[in-house]
């Protein structure tokens, strides 16, 4: 068993090495300049998604067959993996996960993708949780996805979804934070992510970070 506290300290060291080792660009979108961060508010506000979405899966105590979809450093994998549950982890590039793995030993029972799972024959009807954690932003053909998760998930199963608001305080917040968070390449916000999910499936709030000037929002969808 790995503790969310424990998890949380050897993936900060190890962020900060591999920023002070590697200077390939993919370390920043997967955000490990802002987990390896030293301001608090920051801290708290990028690990504090990892430790709702974590405590979500421990509910009830039993083991789940979880998806962690842009899964890109790797911690929630690490985390939920280490703690008895059947974890996929995937996503479009594996290359700040690759460090990662040079530094530590995820378990082998962990299942990754690489490359589009649109195109990969995932069982239907068979994920408790689909992660989605600050990934869709970065997606333009969300429909299709949302449909895909749909059919993975099982009929009591639960799509947990976080991102950025997009809002003004968010823009100055990422200007504030280092040239390392500044950047246009999100092509959506949370709340137009969650209007396409409306579309499919019941849509309930989980967190938001922090109101009432929401940063980050997390919500979950499962089927109606």
């Amino acid at each position: 068993m790995t503790t969310f506290k424990s998890t949380k300290r050897i993936f900060k060291q190890i962020f900060n090495e591999i920023i002070n080792e590697s200077s390939i660009s993919d370390i920043d979108e997967a955000a490990f300049p802002a987990y390896a961060h030293k301001n608090i508010l920051i801290d708290y506000l990028f690990w504090k998604r990892i430790e709702v979405a974590f405590d979500y899966a421990q509910r009830n105590n039993n083991p789940k067959k979880i998806l962690d979809f842009g899964c890109g450093s790797g911690v929630l994998t690490y985390l939920l993996a280490n703690n008895k549950h059947e974890v996929t982890s995937t996503d479009i590039e594996f290359s700040p996960l690759n460090l990662v793995k040079e530094k530590i030993d995820f378990p082998s029972e962990v299942r990754f993708i690489e490359g589009d799972i649109i195109s990969n024959e995932l069982n239907h009807n068979y994920f408790d949780i689909i992660y989605a954690l600050d990934v869709l932003e970065h997606v333009d053909n969300i429909e299709e996805y949302i449909k895909l998760f749909e059919k993975l998930l099982t009929p009591n199963g639960v799509i947990i979804v976080s991102g950025p608001t997009e809002n003004i305080f968010y823009k100055v917040g990422r200007i504030f934070a280092g040239k390392r968070f500044t950047g246009d390449y999100h092509l959506t916000n949370i709340a137009k992510i969650k209007q396409d999910f409306k579309q499919f499936l019941n849509v309930n709030t989980l967190k938001k970070l922090f109101p009432p000037i929401t940063l980050f929002e997390l919500f979950t969808a499962s089927k109606h």
